[in-house]
C-alpha cells in the first residue's frame, strides 16, 4: 500500500517478479480505479478487482479455505482507499478471519521525502493495527536519498518496536525508468532480448531489478514477511501464509 506516485505499483511489480521466480502461488488483486499490474496478466497472474464489500470479503475467504495450494495473497492498494479499507476491516474481521485461515497480513509500504506517505498512510496503520500486522517500509531513492519525515522520527522507532523492517529500492534514472514504463512490459519481458529497449538500457534495469532482490533476500524478516520462505522452514507455531497490501 502506498501514496500516489511513491513506488508503489512499481514495487508491486518487483514483487510479483520476485514471486515468480521463487515459483510462489500468488492471488493477485488491485484495488483503485486502475489496474497499474495489468501486464502480468500475460504471465500466468489473473488480476481481478478487490472490492470492499462484504460479499467480495465471503468469496476471498471460501476460495483461500478451499484452495490450500495458495501461498501468497498479493493486493496492490492505493493509500487514498485506506480510510475505506479500515471500515471494510472492522465491518468483515478481515484480520481475524484471516489469521484462522493461517494467514497474516504484511503491510508493504514506500515511502519517499513526502510527508503524506508517512504522517497520513504509515503512521495510521501502526496506530490502527499495531502488532496484529507486519510492516515493511521501502524506501524509494528515486526521490532522493533523505527521508526526513521518516529516519530518526517517533514513527521509525514505533515501527522497530512493531518488528517492522526496511528496505531500499534504488534509483533508476529518470530516462531509463521512462523507456521502462513506455513498454508496459512485464520487468522480465521488458530485459529480454526480444524488449524494444536498448542493450545499455536493459542492463542497467537488470542491475536495478537485481538490487532490489538482493535488498529483500539479504533481509531475513522481509523476506519472511513477504512470503518467500519455504513453508518447511517456518515453525509451526507460526502463521505460514501472507497477505500483502
Amino acid at each position: 500500500m502506498g501514496d500516489a506516485r511513491v513506488g508503489k505499483s512499481t514495487t508491486s511489480r518487483l514483487m510479483l517478479e520476485m514471486y515468480r521466480n521463487h515459483s510462489k502461488s500468488v492471488r493477485v488483486f488491485y484495488h483503485g480505479n486502475r489496474n497499474k499490474l495489468s501486464m502480468y496478466e500475460r504471465s500466468d497472474f489473473k488480476i481481478p478487482l478487490l472490492g470492499f464489500s462484504r460479499g467480495e470479503s465471503d468469496i476471498l475467504l471460501m476460495n483461500l479455505e478451499n484452495d490450500k495450494s495458495v501461498d501468497l495473497v498479493f493486493t496492490d492498494m492505493p493509500g487514498q482507499n485506506l480510510q475505506q479499507f479500515k471500515y471494510f476491516e472492522k465491518d468483515v474481521s478481515l484480520i481475524d478471519n484471516l489469521n484462522l485461515l493461517g494467514y497474516r497480513i504484511t503491510f508493504l509500504h514506500p515511502i519517499s521525502h513526502r510527508r503524506d506517505c508517512v504522517h497520513e498512510y504509515l503512521e495510521d496503520l501502526c496506530g490502527t493495527y499495531s502488532n496484529s500486522v507486519d510492516y515493511v517500509v521501502v524506501k524509494n531513492l528515486h526521490f532522493g536519498d533523505e527521508f526526513n519525515y521518516y529516519d530518526g522520527q517517533p514513527i521509525q522507532e514505533i515501527v522497530n518496536n512493531l518488528q517492522g523492517t526496511e528496505l531500499c529500492l534504488n534509483q533508476l534514472h529518470d530516462i531509463y525508468y521512462q523507456k521502462l514504463d513506455d513498454t508496459n512490459l512485464t520487468y522480465q519481458e521488458a530485459i529480454s532480448e526480444k524488449s524494444p529497449l536498448y542493450l545499455l538500457e536493459r542492463s542497467l534495469i537488470f542491475h536495478w531489478i537485481e538490487s532490489f532482490y538482493a535488498s529483500v533476500t539479504n533481509n531475513n524478516r522481509a523476506f519472511k514477511y513477504l512470503g518467500l520462505e519455504k513453508i518447511e522452514e517456518i515453525a509451526v507455531e507460526q502463521t505460514k501464509r501472507r497477505v500483502k497490501w
